[in-house]
C-alpha cells in the first residue's frame, strides 16, 4: 500500500467498509478499485453484482491507474471485402435441434438458482455466483437518486406506523449519512427491512413507533439510516454487513487506527430479528457505551486541536490587528510629521515673501524719495521764474502738519502721495532747510543719489493711506498722470489730511 495516494487510501478503506472485504486479500480490493478506475460506487456496484474478481496470484500487485498517452488516429487500410459463404438450411435446422435441450436445461438450472438466491441471501456470497436477472432487477433502481429513495421509505414508514415525524431518519446516501457519522464522530444505525418479513410492520408498529426508542436515539445524538433491501442500496448494504435477518439495525462508529489496521468506520453490534423495546434499547445502550468512551476521547482530541487552531488564528489575528494599528499610528504619525513640514515651509515662505516685500518696499521708497528730492530741491530758497509752484499742507497721521511746495506744472498727484510715503526719508521737508544745509542739497547731490538709487523690477507699490481734502471732503485719486496744477483742490494752494487704509488678512484681522 506504499505505492497509494491518501486520497486512494481513504477510498480503499470506505470499500472495505462497506463489502466487509477480508484483511488478507487486500490486494483484491486494490485490484478491484484499479479496474474500476479508483470509483468507489462502480466498484460496489460491480462487486455486489458480480462478485470479487479472481486476481492472478503469479501477477505483480496493481498500480495506481495511469492516464493513457494521446495518440494521434490512424485511419484503416482498406482491406477487400469478403463474404462469408451462408450456410444451407439443413445445416441451420440440425443445429438448432441439438441446441435445444441445452438452452431449456440452462434456463431451467438459472430460475433454479434464482429462487434459492431469493429464499436465502447469502447464497450468492458463499458461492460467488450472482444470477444475472438480480443484477438487472437491481439495475432497474441503480439510477434513482438515493435521497429520492431515502425519502420515499421514510413516506412509506410514516404511512405504514400511521403518524408523521416518528424518527429522525438520514435524508440521504449511505454514503453520505456514513460520511457525516465519520466527520462528527457520531453513531449511525443502519435500520434494513424487507416486505417479505411479516416481522416488519409490527417491528415498525411496536418498536420503532414508540417515544422512547425515539427518545434514546435523540438523547444520543444517532444518526438513523433506513433502506428497504428491494431497492439496490439497501440490497448492497445489506450484503456488505453480512444481514442474514429482517428487520436489521447496525450500530457503526469511528474505529481510531491501530497497528494493526487503519482508522476505518466499523460495525460494533448487529441487531437481527423482532425484539421489544425495552431489549432493543438495552442492546443499543449496551454497544453505545462499551464504544462511548473511544469516540469521547478522539472528540477531546479533536476539540483540543480545534482549540489550539482557534487560538492559533487569534493569535495570528491579533498580531495582524496589532500591526495593522502600528502601521495606522505609524501613517498617522508620518502624516502629521509632513504636515507639519509642510505648514512651517508655508509660514516660512510667507515670512520670507513678507520681508522680500519690505525689503523692495523700502528699496522703492529710497528710489523714490531720491526722485522727489531732485525734483524739489530747485524749489529751496526763492522761486524760479517760470515756475508754477502750489503750496500744500499736509496733516500726518500723527498728527504733525507740514507745508511744502511742488512744481505744479511737472508734479502730478501721485507726487503728493510720494512725497507723504517717503517723509520719513525726506524729513526735514526742504522748506525748512537752513542756509548751511542748502548748501549740501545741491542740484549735483540730488544727480548722484538718484543715479546710486535702483528702482526693484516685478514690484507695484500699493498706499495704505488716503489724500484727503477736508472742505468739501475730496479723496484724491492716486493718479502718475494728472498735474497738481490741474486739480483745484491743490492749486495754487491745498490743505490735505492722511488717512489710513485699513486693510484685513484671511484671518479677518486688520494688517498694519
Amino acid at each position: 500500500m506504499e505505492y497509494l495516494d491518501p486520497l486512494q487510501i481513504e477510498t480503499l478503506q470506505q470499500f472495505i467498509t462497506i463489502t466487509s472485504w477480508p484483511e488478507n486479500d487486500i490486494e483484491g480490493a486494490i485490484q478491484m478499485l484499479s479496474v474500476c478506475q479508483w470509483n468507489v460506487e462502480l466498484a460496489l456496484t460491480r462487486y455486489f453484482d458480480e462478485g470479487p474478481l479472481r486476481p492472478n496470484p503469479n501477477g505483480p500487485p496493481p498500480r495506481p491507474p495511469t492516464p493513457p498517452p494521446i495518440i494521434a488516429p490512424r485511419l484503416p487500410t482498406p482491406t477487400p471485402r469478403t463474404i462469408a459463404p451462408r450456410p444451407s438450411f439443413l445445416t441451420s435446422a440440425i443445429t438448432s435441434i441439438i441446441l435445444f435441450p441445452l438452452s431449456v436445461v440452462s434456463k431451467l438450472a438459472h430460475s433454479a438458482y434464482y429462487i434459492f438466491a431469493m429464499l436465502f441471501p447469502f447464497l450468492p456470497r458463499l458461492t460467488g455466483l450472482y444470477p444475472a436477472n438480480m443484477g438487472a432487477a437491481r439495475s432497474q433502481r441503480r439510477s434513482i437518486n438515493p435521497r429520492d429513495t431515502a425519502a420515499r421509505f421514510i413516506r412509506d414508514f410514516e404511512e405504514e406506523v400511521g403518524q408523521s415525524d416518528v424518527l429522525t431518519f438520514f435524508e440521504g446516501g449511505y454514503t453520505q449519512a456514513l460520511d457525516q457519522a465519520k466527520r462528527e464522530l457520531r453513531f449511525l444505525i443502519v435500520l434494513l427491512q424487507s416486505d417479505e418479513h411479516d416481522d416488519t410492520t409490527k417491528f415498525n408498529k411496536e418498536v420503532l413507533a414508540n417515544p422512547d426508542v425515539a427518545k434514546f436515539l435523540k438523547e444520543h445524538n444517532i444518526i438513523l439510516w433506513g433502506g428497504n433491501v428491494r431497492e439496490s442500496e439497501a440490497y448492497q448494504v445489506a450484503n456488505a454487513l453480512s444481514c442474514t435477518r429482517y428487520p436489521f439495525l447496525g450500530v457503526i462508529a469511528h474505529t481510531p487506527a491501530s497497528t494493526s489496521h487503519p482508522a476505518a468506520m466499523s460495525i460494533h453490534a448487529r441487531l437481527q430479528g423482532y425484539m421489544p423495546a425495552s431489549s432493543l434499547i438495552a442492546s443499543l445502550n449496551t454497544a453505545i457505551s462499551r464504544h462511548e468512551p473511544i469516540l469521547a476521547r478522539i472528540r477531546a482530541e479533536r476539540s483540543e486541536q480545534e482549540a489550539a487552531r482557534a487560538i492559533r488564528a487569534a493569535q495570528d489575528s491579533a498580531y495582524e490587528a496589532s500591526l495593522a494599528a502600528d502601521r495606522e499610528r505609524e501613517r498617522v504619525r508620518e502624516e502629521q510629521e509632513r504636515i507639519e513640514r509642510d505648514r512651517v515651509a508655508k509660514q516660512e515662505r510667507i515670512e520670507q515673501e513678507k520681508r522680500d516685500l519690505v525689503a523692495r518696499k523700502e528699496a522703492y521708497k529710497k528710489w523714490r524719495a531720491a526722485q522727489i528730492r531732485s525734483q524739489m530741491v530747485e524749489l529751496v530758497g526763492a522761486q524760479p521764474p517760470g515756475v508754477k509752484v502750489a503750496r500744500i499742507s499736509i496733516r500726518l497721521t500723527s498728527g504733525e502738519r507740514i507745508v511744502t511746495r511742488f512744481q505744479a506744472d511737472k508734479q502730478s498727484i501721485e507726487d503728493v502721495y510720494g512725497f507723504v510715503e517717503c517723509y520719513d526719508l525726506l524729513h526735514p521737508p526742504a522748506e525748512s532747510l537752513t542756509p548751511h544745509l542748502l548748501a549740501e542739497s545741491t542740484a549735483s547731490a540730488a544727480a548722484s543719489e538718484v543715479s546710486a538709487a535702483k528702482k526693484p523690477e516685478n514690484y507695484t507699490h500699493t498706499y495704505k493711506f488716503n489724500l484727503v481734502s477736508p472742505m468739501p471732503r475730496f479723496v484724491l485719486p492716486v493718479d502718475s498722470n494728472k498735474l497738481i496744477c490741474d486739480e483745484k483742490t491743490l492749486w495754487p494752494n491745498g490743505n490735505l489730511i492722511v488717512e489710513e487704509v485699513e486693510e484685513y488678512n484671511d484671518d479677518g484681522e486688520v494688517e498694519h
